[in-house]
């Protein structure tokens, strides 16, 4: 039988905690050799992108594939899941994606803070207060002690908004900055979550020890971190070394400077596992490159699509094997 589950179902099945077990789970397994992702294939419209990923998790034995469009209008048309099972290809779930999105790329940034920030991160800097900036909160919050939390971004009225909601959700102090820089002067944890093609967050800006989740800048014409940001990350980690060559341009113009090279760019999976250290030191400047990666989402549909079967959630579908 195929389900489809929808936002508000989805919501009520995954929870953070959920979302960090799944994404440890897939990139710890990545090395394995029973993960596969495929990089994301953008392919153009003639009035959008169309954005398709894949990937199949052999360990638990299922495959998903992803399928998104953008018109030029910056109107997002679609965005589908499906999630099918190994053995025999049965299509076992069509799933909404907005919200499973947005936790599977705060759980991937949870996860890389809890392997390469310092144990004694308490305060965190945020650049952006959309939908993914909120995840990224919960996910951090879940994985170290923040006491503190600035948040910058350019709507000041949306920005104070924000921190109240985050302020009553965490019982933590949350304040809205004034400028980016006062968000991210002196944190323990910065992240970028914006659409912004021009850097948001300087090098100079960062204290030693510091860890930065950068999430936001994923298409070749965007950026959210001057070349200073990245040269001063002893480690630089990215959940896939080949999709990251031609989705940074963070990273691909710190390459073409002269600043990085491809070779010291480590898989997050690495990381997990222990093969490759966080940090080396306290006072390591650490970076994580997000870019939200096929085999987050396959992880995280698994575990909700188990939980609809066994609460008998979700709406079934007529028989659609061929």
């Amino acid at each position: 039988m195929t389900v489809f589950l929808d936002e508000a179902t989805i919501a009520k099945l995954l929870t953070m905690e959920d979302a960090l077990a799944a994404v440890e789970e897939v990139f710890a397994e990545l090395g394995s050799g029973r993960v596969t992702n495929v990089p994301r294939m953008r392919v153009p419209l003639n009035d959008g992108i169309l954005r398709i990923t894949a990937a199949v998790l052999n360990y638990r034995g299922y495959y998903g594939i992803k399928v998104s469009s953008t018109s030029v209008f910056g109107r997002n048309a679609g965005r589908l899941f499906c999630l099918y099972r190994e053995a025999g290809g049965e299509l076992c779930a069509l799933m909404q994606v907005f919200g499973l999105g947005a936790l599977r790329t705060g759980a991937a940034s949870g996860i890389a803070t809890r392997h390469m920030a310092r144990k004694d991160a308490r305060v965190l800097g945020v650049l952006g207060s959309g939908r993914q900036a909120r995840t990224q909160i919960e996910a951090i919050a879940s994985v170290r002690p923040i006491e503190e939390i600035r948040v910058f971004s350019r709507d000041r009225e949306r920005c104070e908004n924000f921190c109240r909601d985050i302020e009553a959700s965490h019982n933590v102090n949350v304040k809205a900055a004034a400028t980016a820089e006062a968000a991210v002067r002196d944190c323990d944890i910065v992240v970028t979550a914006t659409t912004s093609t021009a850097p948001v967050l300087l090098g100079d800006w960062l204290r030693p020890g510091t860890h930065v989740n950068a999430i936001g800048a994923n298409y070749e014409h965007r950026r959210e971190l001057d070349l200073k940001a990245v040269e001063r990350a002893a480690i630089v980690a990215t959940d896939d070394l080949e999709q990251v060559r031609y989705e940074s341009a963070d990273l691909a113009q710190a390459v073409t400077h002269g600043v990085l090279d491809w070779s010291n760019v480590a898989s997050l999976g690495d990381i997990v596992v222990g093969r490759l250290p966080g940090r080396r030191s306290e006072q390591d400047i650490t970076l994580f490159k997000s870019l939200g990666v096929a085999m987050e989402d396959v992880a995280l549909a698994i575990r909700a699509y188990d939980r609809a079967m066994k609460e008998g959630l979700g709406q079934a579908l007529p028989n659609l094997a061929g």
